[in-house]
């Protein structure tokens, strides 16, 4: 789905109010087929509004058939899986798109609007979208299986500098002592009134007793990780809209509602190298008997038992003060490599790297780096998945 860019975007929606060109003679003809379906000329000029309403970069016009085909082959696909979007997880969809511009879903389709988009193209548009999203999850997650080594060598490598953001609503309820029991009971029935269609704001509002009650709940966005173990484990795998079950914590009792998540870019303070140098006989031959038998650092430590402490030195230090030759020499590497092209008097420098990256205490959490790959594969699935639908699709001009 594409992203507006923030708040910018709403200034580019207020500038083009009133710029839309007319339609066309004949707005109902049908300008793409694709299978049995038409694209009308109708909704190829508001998708080509809309685009550049968001400020899309590159060849709109282009742009805006290419992404109407894929979504007739994405609601095609969305017929074939069974795959259907309630009018309630549309809405919340609408809702989750409207909020990166900082508007509510009535706000966004007011200001579009007035510049000539229907509303009814900016709900196909985010249905495609959602619909596509379950049919990759459905096919695909279940196939996905993320090892530990891979988590592993992502944080090693100091790759994906990422962590998923989340934006919460929360209900929190005291719960001291013999009040607990009490506190879960409570808990239990506020979901109840929720599954039964009540609001969540409203009720934070009546019963939480967080600060945040006065805003109906909300919290602003935070790092998953700077949740509790069990609530992060609680709202991680939560829709937007969705309610989690209750979570016990020291003194209360939550109830979390999931606004939105994202996942963004850190910004590390800056880069450490962890390395490690083992000083090897200048033979020819001891390196590579070394090498194969060390995968990791760690395995270094068996390897130099029983030699001398000095000739094995393992340390963290900022890229920066990383001695030039040995610097050079891990440029090369990932983690896990080794390199044995710098001496050190009549020694040979066995060096491997352990880890780049941002200082440890700034890295994202294994789950965070789990989710990440696995949105990596279903992102290159999901592509993968669309091209053998263009290619089987039949696509054609009037």
């Amino acid at each position: 789905m594409v992203r507006p860019a923030g708040i910018r975007m709403v200034l580019a929606l207020t500038a083009l109010v009133g710029l839309a060109a007319p339609i066309a003679a004949g707005p109902f003809t049908p300008v793409k087929i694709v299978n049995d379906q038409a694209i009308t000329q109708f909704e190829y000029e508001q998708r080509l509004l809309f685009m550049q309403l968001l400020r899309q970069p590159g060849d709109l016009e282009k742009a805006a058939m290419d992404t109407l085909v894929d979504d007739r082959l994405r609601m095609s696909a969305a017929k074939q899986f069974g795959v259907k979007m309630s009018p309630e997880r549309l809405k919340t969809g609408m809702e989750e798109f409207a909020s990166r511009a900082n508007l509510t879903a009535d706000k966004f389709i007011a200001i579009i609007g007035e510049a000539g988009v229907q509303p009814e193209t900016f709900r196909d548009f985010v249905e495609a979208g959602l619909v596509w999203r379950e049919i990759i999850r459905g096919k695909y997650a279940p196939t996905v299986s993320i090892s530990e080594t891979q988590i592993d060598r992502a944080l090693a490598n100091g790759r994906p500098l990422v962590a998923l953001q989340v934006r919460l609503s929360e209900i929190v309820i005291p719960a001291v002592g013999a009040g607990r029991d009490a506190a879960l009971q409570k808990a239990d029935h506020l979901r109840l009134l929720l599954r039964g269609g009540q609001d969540f704001a409203a009720l934070a509002r009546q019963n939480s007793s967080a600060a945040s009650a006065v805003r109906g709940g909300a919290l602003d966005w935070m790092l998953l990780t700077q949740l509790k173990p069990d609530a992060a484990a609680a709202v991680r795998g939560l829709a937007p809209g969705a309610v989690s079950a209750p979570v016990v914590l020291d003194d209360s009792v939550v109830i979390y509602q999931m606004q939105e998540q994202k996942q963004e870019l850190t910004k590390p303070a800056g880069i450490v190298v962890d390395y490690a140098t083992y000083l090897v006989p200048d033979d020819g031959t001891s390196a590579a008997k070394l090498r194969s038998q060390v995968d990791t650092c760690a395995d270094l430590y068996g390897a130099a038992k029983g030699t001398s402490a000095d000739r094995l030195t393992r340390q963290t230090v900022p890229q920066g003060q990383v001695p030039s030759d040995i610097a050079g020499a891990l440029s090369l590497l990932d983690a896990g490599e080794t390199s044995t092209a710098v001496t050190r008097g009549g020694w040979r420098v066995f060096l491997m790297l352990c880890r780049r990256g941002p200082p440890e205490t700034e890295l994202p959490s294994r789950d965070e780096v789990k989710l990440q790959l696995t949105n990596q594969i279903l992102g290159a699935q999901a592509d993968i998945y669309l091209e053998e639908l263009r290619s089987e699709a039949m696509i054609r001009t009037p």
